[in-house]
């Protein structure tokens, strides 16, 4: 059975997918310290994105995705918003990187904030992706994992320029 922290409310059986998204902004920036915004622009020479339109993806799916948790711990059965990721994300490609790392933080945060305090029997909830449905505690962890694989993916390509 999962415990609940009286105090906070936050669950305690999920607290790791909580976790891990938490740190999510931190990680990033440190990926990306001490590497200048001309570093952070430069495609990489075998191909793919720059660091900074990875930031731009993370920070819209961190937007978008938080909306859609957000539904999920408080909806029924929401479906996830329609979007056009391509023209999003080069909308978001006008902001210097910094901005983009708020932006990932204030999003990512709020989330955070939303989810710890979401009881274990929320964790469940259903909703939907593209017809495809998955639970709260699923689209969390995805969630995290997708952020996971970019903050790596900015990581490689830095290292690769140097």
């Amino acid at each position: 059975m999962s415990r609940i922290d009286f105090v906070t409310g936050a669950p305690e059986k999920y607290a790791h997918l909580v976790e891990a998204l938490a740190t999510v902004a931190t990680r990033t920036r440190a990926a990306v310290e001490g590497h200048r915004e001309a570093e952070l622009r430069r495609e990489p020479s075998g191909g793919g994105w720059s660091p900074h339109h990875a930031l731009a993806h993370m920070a819209l799916f961190a937007q978008r995705n938080g909306v859609f948790i957000h539904q999920m711990g408080t909806m029924t059965d929401p479906d996830r918003i329609a979007f056009d990721e391509e023209a999003e994300t080069q909308a978001l490609l006008g902001m210097n990187p910094a901005a983009l790392l708020d932006l990932i933080e204030a999003e990512i945060g709020g989330t955070v904030a939303f989810l710890s305090v979401t009881p274990d029997a929320s964790w469940g909830r259903p909703g939907r992706i593209g017809g495809a449905r998955r639970s709260l505690r699923q689209q969390v962890a995805s969630h995290g994992n997708h952020m996971a694989e970019h903050i790596e993916q900015i990581a490689a390509a830095l290292a690769a320029s140097k």
